[in-house]
């Protein structure tokens, strides 16, 4: 009967010791300021990896554009679209997904870099 209340009262004492420790341990994080969030750096990373960049590198905020034009037909629509840094990649097929296409646009320029014809018709 003595061991186990023995047993009890240790267990007790380690069940009040790792709750200060716990408090503790929240206590040096309220004290301790967010380096980053300080900084006002902007941390963008790309939603996929590049090829022959560092994904660890921030990239630089990009600034307001303006307006940019992109030539449509009245059977086509925007089927999707990425940004990577200054670029904008916009997906743009016909109605029934006939004559896709890629534009690839340039949002310091203001102008489209180029597109990519998706030929589905070719063997």
């Amino acid at each position: 009967m003595r061991v186990i209340k023995a047993l009890v009262a240790f267990m007790g004492i380690l069940i009040v010791v790792g709750i200060g420790l716990v408090v503790y341990g929240l206590s040096l994080d309220k004290n301790n300021p967010d380096t980053v969030a300080e900084t006002n750096e902007p941390t963008v990373t790309p939603s996929v990896p590049v090829a022959g960049t560092n994904s660890n590198t921030p990239q630089a905020a990009l600034g307001a554009f303006g307006d940019i034009t992109i030539d449509m037909d009245d059977d086509e629509r925007l089927v999707g679209f990425t940004v990577d840094g200054n670029r904008a990649t916009l997906h743009i097929e016909g109605h029934h997904g006939e004559s896709a296409r890629l534009v690839i646009v340039s949002l310091t320029e203001k102008k489209v870099l180029g597109r990519i014809i998706l030929n589905q018709d070719a063997k």
